[in-house]
């Protein structure tokens, strides 16, 4: 596992947008069962089409499955999961027409937020983005896919909360949850070469940091708008993605 500044781990915990504020004491295991839920999906722990079973879920979480049970349903309905019996529920299966639909969106709202940020972001904030980017490249060169999904995310969303437009990050969120076990399934392409890896997962995000520190938000917007569209030109990426036809 890779090792990552302390103050990384910390961010983590009390500052990105997508998570749901930090349990206060007293607070009820269904919020905590769904913040912790939530953020495994964003962070692209999951994989389309994987069956996510109650029991599983409450011993990776060390939560009671009632907790769990309820954070599956309430995720069910934000679209991370589809019901299925014996209290189980599925990652969803995307098809090419749904993946394009979503990504187009992304693109649109994440290059936004990049442009907001570039024009609210201070010097703290911007070491802070440093943090996540020094710890995403450590995670690439151990091929550590899932450190590299946390940290990825905690990039994005300290951009998106930096944006400082809750509706819009709310709607950047609802898209993460249907895109992040597609976008985890692409980056298991290119795990076996870690040039492409880096070139792919490092070289936009320092051209995002270059934009942030000059304040220059159409270059802040130009590079989210690369980060996002990178992945979607490498080989595989639409192998086994099923195109239906419009009805």
């Amino acid at each position: 596992m890779v090792q990552t500044d302390p103050q990384v781990d910390s961010s983590l915990r009390s500052r990105s947008t997508h998570r749901d504020p930090a349990p206060a004491a007293g607070e009820t295991d269904n919020t905590r069962a769904y913040a912790a839920l939530k953020q495994a999906v964003l962070s692209g722990a999951f994989r389309p089409g994987e069956v996510v079973t109650l029991r599983a879920v409450a011993n990776r979480l060390a939560i009671g499955d009632t907790p769990v049970r309820e954070a599956i349903k309430r995720l069910v309905s934000e679209g991370a999961f589809e019901a299925l019996p014996n209290r189980s529920a599925r990652v969803p299966l995307l098809d090419r027409r749904e993946i394009r639909q979503i990504l187009h969106l992304r693109m649109q709202l994440e290059s936004q937020a990049a442009a907001l940020a570039a024009q609210n972001i201070t010097l703290h904030q911007i070491e802070q983005l440093r943090a996540f980017h020094a710890a995403m490249a450590a995670a690439v060169a151990a091929n550590d896919g899932e450190a590299y999904g946390k940290f990825n995310m905690a990039f994005h969303f300290e951009i998106y909360r930096i944006a400082d437009n809750k509706t819009l990050a709310t709607l950047i969120e609802a898209l993460w949850l249907r895109m992040a076990p597609f976008v985890s399934r692409t980056r298991a392409l290119i795990a076996g070469d870690v040039d492409q890896a880096r070139r792919l997962a490092c070289d936009n995000h320092e051209t995002i940091l270059a934009a942030m520190v000059t304040r220059d938000a159409e270059a802040a917007r130009a590079a989210m708008l690369e980060d996002l569209s990178a992945l979607s030109r490498i080989d595989g990426y639409w192998e086994e993605i099923e195109d239906k036809p419009l009805t």
